[in-house]
């Protein structure tokens, strides 16, 4: 029950005299909480209460809390005539017209079994306590209602930014209570649209009083949502409205998931005047527990859609002024099921026309192409409204086969239907559609040649490794294909999302046989597969972490070694080559080398090779350096002199033991230290111009590569004559 004024309670229920001063005044309640009313004593006399004339708006909601049509009560004006009459269960969703500057009385039954309250709510612009909920797009959350006792009126503020906007409006309850009643009024306090109960679409305002009477349930928390959303714009339909295509024969299916997150979808359908679908939804239930679907017109904006009980679907009927035909385009809202669901709800809802619906004259006007392949090929069928029964046959030549339908595009203007010419003669052959309902088009002769095969096997480019791009080569076909699809395959087997002329091959493909099956799809042929050959997915080369290195002096006659360095992933096993200026040197590929003199002057290099198993191969080259001449041959025992030092006796020369050995020697003999001119053999006679002096041999040692090593002899004594 509402409550009352307490002012007013306590006041003695006036006679119904007829005269105005003799009534109760009737104050101006609001949507808050404990609106100003009247309530009235059960059992009392008739009573009459007045509303001031400068003490209402233009419309009003007069409401009681006597739900018995049997005690209605009325309005009069000032001459005494009825305005409004309520004799519904506690007042009239439609509210009152009220003139300004009038005064009206209200008239109340009385012996009534029971208290009531009398509430009257200004449903105008100037409303008082509506709860302000701005409209928003096809999709969106419901508002939540406001919490409130069994019977009692919430109002809402439908606000839009363009009067020309057109809203969906529907308040739907969330318990077991039942829905009262639900009213819309524009700015005006007009009533914006009839049936508002079961819901409906506005246009014309900016702002809506949306008002709602609570049904049973706790009154501490909302019974209701309220889904107010924007089907329509200025400049026409929502863009969140999907379109349908054609409606010939129906439509669908229009598939989503419903909950109070996205409470609605719609969809715009292209119908004429007069148009008749039957609605359905799938897994088919009792309407109630289905979706609730709404059809509004542009022009009336009026629901045309009714479930029809017992026949599992709803009834759909586009309205039509007297003799109007041709196009009347409609917008399709479904909302959550009026009783409400435990959980989200899978729309799959599907529309029959009994009759032809839309304003599309069905033709064919061509059956593509002109020349197939023998053997299972598809055609298209293009003209307008076309049916997914119709039907092309090919014969001649004593052959026949008919068609069955692989698709029909969704504005119904082509369809794809497969035909299996296998065993079709190599010729030219009649062609015809049949459709659905017996009409023949007669549509030339198509042509059946050989189908088109590989002449050339697809092949794979590139280096098959894991992380890498390889490429699949289509090979080569007669006839020339119009495209071609690709499936990779490890093993043998499709690997799942790889279906392009690329791929990089993942880890878990390491070490498999890798290969792709091109597939080539030419208008009219039979679809045909031919495979590449299997290469192996390698893994990623090994990487230094730490680089390789040379050990050792670099010159001639040094051993120098490759350190390796660090690798990752680990290496199984290295492999050696050494460069001088770049350029490979035969035979050394071990780890360590000796400089030979070949390379003096070159800058020496070695090429570290990481071998995995089951890898591709990484290589690093060290930092170069300059081979140096190898270090002088040194005496390791020093030349010496035999022979009889006097003049006319030979000298020979012993020139020691060198190393490392030189490949040749140079000699140059001296008397007291200057150099004895042609002295240079490993023998020499003194001459009486050596009388006296003492004799030393210079001993330079020369290997190839390596700097020159001298050594002395010791002198002799003095010469003899």
């Amino acid at each position: 029950m509402l409550p009352a004024s307490t002012a007013l309670a306590a006041a003695p229920a006036a006679q119904d005299t007829g005269d105005a001063a003799d009534c109760l005044p009737f104050p101006a309640g609001d949507f808050g909480a404990n609106p100003a009313g009247v309530t009235l004593p059960a059992g009392g006399p008739a009573t009459c209460l007045t509303i001031p004339a400068d003490g209402h708006s233009t419309r009003e909601l007069l409401t009681s809390t006597l739900i018995d049509p049997s005690y209605g009560f009325s309005v009069l004006d000032e001459s005494g005539t009825t305005v409004c009459e309520f004799a519904d269960w506690g007042g009239s969703p439609e509210g009152c017209s009220l003139t300004p500057g009038e005064a009206y009385t209200v008239h109340v039954p009385g012996d009534v079994p029971w208290d009531q309250t009398l509430v009257r709510r200004d449903v105008t612009a100037t409303a008082h306590g509506c709860v302000d909920t701005p409209a928003g797009k096809v999709g969106t959350p419901s508002a939540e209602g406001v919490p409130a006792s069994s019977d009692d009126y919430v109002c809402h503020t439908v606000t839009t930014a363009d009067a020309r906007d057109t809203l969906h409006l529907y308040a739907r309850y969330t318990s077991a209570g039942l829905a009262n009643g639900f009213a819309v009024y524009d700015a005006d306090g007009e009533v914006a649209c009839e049936n508002a109960g079961a819901g409906c679409a506005v246009t014309g305002s900016t702002t809506y009083r949306a008002i709602v009477q609570v049904g049973n349930g706790d009154p501490t928390a909302p019974v209701y949502r309220l889904d107010a959303v924007r089907i329509g714009t200025a400049a026409g339909p929502a863009p969140e409205c999907g379109k349908v295509p054609d409606v010939t024969y129906g439509f669908g299916p229009l598939t989503s998931t419903l909950s109070e997150q996205r409470p609605t979808l719609c969809a715009v359908l292209p119908t004429a005047a007069n148009d008749w679908l039957n609605l359905s939804f799938a897994p088919e239930q009792e309407l109630h527990k289905s979706p609730t679907p709404w059809l509004y017109d542009g022009v009336t904006r009026q629901n045309a859609c009714y479930p029809l009980r017992g026949s599992g679907y709803h009834q759909c009927k586009v309205p039509a002024e007297d003799g109007e035909y041709g196009s009347r385009p409609t917008t399709l809202v479904i909302g959550l099921p009026s009783v409400p669901p435990q959980a989200p709800v899978e729309v799959r809802a599907t529309a029959y026309c009994p009759l032809l619906c839309g304003t599309v004259t069905p033709a064919v006007t061509a059956v593509t192409p002109g020349t197939v392949g023998a053997g299972k090929v598809t055609m298209r069928v293009t003209g307008a409204a076309l049916h997914e029964k119709d039907v092309v046959e090919v014969s001649g030549s004593g052959y026949r086969a008919r068609s069955t339908t692989v698709s029909v595009a969704p504005d119904r203007r082509s369809m794809d239907v497969a035909l299996d010419l296998t065993n079709a003669p190599r010729t030219a052959l009649d062609l015809s559609v049949v459709t659905h309902d017996g009409d023949t088009y007669r549509r030339g002769r198509v042509t059946v040649v050989a189908p088109i095969r590989a002449t050339a096997a697809p092949t794979v480019t590139g280096t098959a490794v894991v992380g890498g791009r390889v490429t699949a080569n289509a090979g080569t076909w007669t006839p020339a294909a119009d495209t071609y699809t690709y499936q990779w395959r490890s093993g043998g087997v499709a690997v799942a999302g790889a279906t392009t002329a690329a791929y990089t091959p993942p880890s878990t493909l390491l070490g498999k046989q890798l290969s792709v099956a091109v597939t080539a799809h030419k208008a009219g042929h039979p679809v045909v597969t031919a495979v590449s050959g299997s290469v192996v997915v390698k893994g990623l080369a090994p990487k230094p972490a730490k680089v390789p290195y040379m050990s050792g002096a670099t010159r001639v006659g040094n051993r120098m070694t490759a350190v390796v360095g660090s690798w990752s992933p680990a290496p199984t096993s290295y492999a050696y080559q050494w460069r001088a200026n770049g350029v490979a040197i035969t035979g050394a590929t071990g780890s360590t080398y000796v400089v030979p003199a070949s390379v003096v002057g070159k800058k020496l290099t070695v090429t570290v090779t990481a071998h995995r198993t089951g890898h591709l191969s990484g290589a690093h080259t060290t930092v170069g350096y300059t081979v140096a001449a190898g270090l002088a041959p040194k005496a390791t025992t020093a030349p010496y002199l035999t022979g009889t030092v006097k003049v006319g006796r030979t000298l020979t020369l012993n020139r020691g033991t060198w190393t490392p050995a030189p490949t040749s020697y140079a000699y140059q003999w001296y008397a007291n230290g200057r150099a004895i001119s042609g002295a240079t053999k490993t023998s020499f006679t003194p001459a009486a111009a050596q009388r006296g002096t003492r004799i030393t041999v210079r001993v330079t040692a020369y290997r190839t590569g390596h700097t020159a090593g001298v050594a002395w002899t010791r002198s002799t004594g003095a010469v003899a004559g």
